[in-house]
């Protein structure tokens, strides 16, 4: 009974873990939907973070990349880019954690917005 009630607690904290994870990423699904995380931690407990983690990275990355496009390259003055990057956040577009990383970028000048077919020009 203890292993049970201390399976459930953990299955619980760590989908909610996920779910918050989630939204702070301004993802709808990492791989699959926020309940079926919920469900796999119930299931297979800590091994649901490992699965979370591993696709969360190319999530990340995929939302990042996608900002960019929307937001425009350096052909467009900074100005605007911050506009458009400061909109998708209020609308809801953009989560906290991904509009805070591209924001950053666009301070520091980096230039990580690039295509594939850009970047070996």
């Amino acid at each position: 009974m203890c292993f049970f009630v201390s399976w459930s607690l953990g299955a619980l904290l760590l989908a909610i873990g996920i779910v918050i994870d989630m939204r702070r990423l301004g993802a709808t699904r990492v791989g699959i939907p926020a309940i079926a995380w919920i469900g796999l931690s119930v299931l297979i407990g800590p091994m649901a973070l490992v699965a979370y983690l591993v696709k969360r990275r190319g999530v990340r990355r995929a939302l990042v990349a996608s900002v960019w496009r929307l937001v425009g390259d350096s052909s467009h003055p900074l100005s605007v880019r911050y506009a458009r990057l400061d909109a998708l956040h209020r609308m809801g577009v953009v989560g906290p954690s991904i509009y805070l990383s591209c924001r950053r970028a666009l301070r520091q000048g980096l230039i990580i917005h690039r295509s594939k077919e850009e970047q070996f020009k």
